[in-house]
């Protein structure tokens, strides 16, 4: 459920975690199905980087099959899952419930488990539009964890309440956002840059 130009963002994330890591060790919070991870697997293979990978979502997202045998999957709700994981990770994907307190919460459980210089990108940040309202109320009801339609604002209200946009954290810097003129999708990128 992302767009070309947001495949080829995370592919330019990719890149950058082969050059300042030379590995990527990903945690993907809001599984649904795992194509993402697997397209994350895919192109670490062809660029030759050594990946481990684990998910977190509901176990009805339970990937069938996994996306690689190094893979792990945590299941449950976000909320929760996180006291399970012991790793830490080199780029968080947070694309879970779209509610403002899942993703506050998403980021604030999550991120610790970040390792310094390490990434979190968030999805469906895009700002609102007339035309995005009406992309939401047609997207399938089946999408988000409350049967609604899946709301960029959430994600926007929390990561304003965490600070995050307006760039008052020590911890995080905001690196890129990469815009939707539709009124769906959008993604922002923040990196650890202090403990």
């Amino acid at each position: 459920m992302m767009r070309e130009i947001e495949y080829d963002f995370i592919d330019e994330i990719t890149l950058k975690l082969k050059a300042e890591f030379g590995t990527i060790r990903f945690l993907e919070v809001g599984v649904c199905g795992a194509g993402t991870a697997r397209g994350i697997h895919r192109r670490a293979a062809a660029i030759g980087c050594p990946i481990e990978a684990a998910g977190v979502d509901l176990e009805m997202y339970r990937p069938n099959p996994t996306p690689a045998a190094n893979y792990k999957f945590y299941g449950g709700d976000s909320m929760d899952a996180w006291r399970q994981i012991k790793d830490s990770f080199n780029f968080l994907l947070v694309d879970g419930c779209h509610c403002c307190n899942h993703t506050m919460c998403d980021f604030l459980n999550y991120s610790p488990l970040v390792v310094l210089g390490g990434y979190c990108l968030f999805h469906d940040t895009a700002l609102p539009t007339k035309l995005g309202k009406a992309n939401q109320e047609a997207w399938p009801q089946d999408h988000s964890y409350a049967g609604q339609p899946p709301s960029s604002l959430g994600v926007r209200e929390g990561l304003q309440k965490l600070g995050l946009l307006q760039g008052y954290r020590a911890d995080w810097e905001l690196i890129r956002e990469l815009p939707s003129d539709t009124g769906l999708m959008g993604m922002i990128l923040f990196k650890r840059i202090k403990k």
